[in-house]
């Protein structure tokens, strides 16, 4: 509404938030018959009752006394356009009120009904609130328990998967064991023990064939071998020079863990040869060597002889 509102439609709009705030059993004591409302506000024949109320009434923030001042004509002032208004909306009241007894009355048995559904329905869904409650909880127990149960089993599985690995870790502990034991022992001279740690240490290479560690120390066997019967053959040399039966004994032995003995003879007679033949060239040098001094004391003889 534009402009400034009457003071008339003003008290009318604060005796329509009145009768709108009353309870229903004071609203309907107050004059809304059609007689009623003649007796005060006067018989009107030519006012029109509509049977129905606007649809903007029905809007869920409607207000019906805004609606009412925004829609007062600016030329309409006088008290008798606000009476017939109010008696308008009183009558609609009426009417509406009677249509929604009548309708209450007629489906009483259907609302009480409804409303011992409801009431059930009310009932079921506390009970099912309940239910609902207590499944949480379960489910949040249960899913504590099964989450504590993946942790356990986690630590299972590495558990097992460690000790699936223990042995071969094991294994290879005691094939680094062996390895160094190898060096040891051929540092002491000890070839024959060393052979037969040697053998056994190649069994346990096999059995771990499928590592890649293995191959490696696979390698260094060969490496280590090399070595081994190199200081091996420097020993049988040291005794075909200058025979010692402990050392004859430890190449004979360490040869017949090989299982090369035709070798070890053949080495023997190689090496026997080699000896003989620089004994003889350091005694065939030393013959030399005293036939040139004496030789060269005669001829320093001579000549002294002569010049004298």
């Amino acid at each position: 509404m534009k402009g400034v509102v009457p003071e008339r439609a003003a008290a009318a709009a604060v005796a329509a938030r009145v009768l709108a705030s009353l309870p229903p059993h004071q609203r309907y004591s107050l004059a809304s018959s059609s007689e009623e409302l003649s007796s005060i506000y006067g018989s009107s024949p030519n006012i029109k009752i509509p049977e129905e109320l606007e649809e903007e009434f029905y809007g869920e923030e409607f207000d019906p006394v805004r609606h009412v001042l925004e829609n007062i004509p600016s030329e309409e002032t006088d008290l008798a356009y606000f009476e017939e208004q109010a008696a308008v909306r009183l009558a609609q009241l009426d009417k509406i009120s009677e249509r929604l007894s009548r309708h209450v009355m007629e489906h009483h048995e259907e609302m009480v009904k409804g409303m011992n559904l409801v009431r059930e329905l009310e009932k079921d869904l506390k009970v099912a609130n309940v239910i609902c409650m207590n499944g949480r909880r379960h489910l949040i127990s249960s899913r504590n328990e099964v989450s504590r149960d993946l942790v356990v089993t986690k630590s299972s599985k590495k558990k097992q998967a460690l000790l699936d690995i223990l042995p071969v870790v094991t294994e290879l502990r005691h094939a680094l064991e062996m390895q160094a034991a190898l060096d040891s022992l051929v540092q002491e001279g000890n070839f024959s023990k060393a052979f037969q740690v040697l053998s056994e240490y190649l069994q346990l290479l096999e059995s771990l064939s499928e590592l890649s560690a293995i191959q490696e120390m696979s390698r260094g066997v060969e490496v280590w071998l090399g070595k081994t019967l190199h200081k091996l053959d420097s020993l049988l040399l040291g005794v075909c020079q200058d025979f010692k039966e402990d050392g004859y004994v430890t190449v004979l032995d360490a040869y017949a863990l090989i299982g090369d003995v035709s070798g070890l003879a053949e080495k023997i007679q190689s090496f026997f040869m080699q000896e003989v033949i620089s004994e003889t060239q350091s005694v065939l040098k030393t013959k030399v060597m005293e036939l040139f001094s004496t030789m060269q004391s005669l001829k320093s003889l001579r000549q002294r002889q002569s010049s004298s």
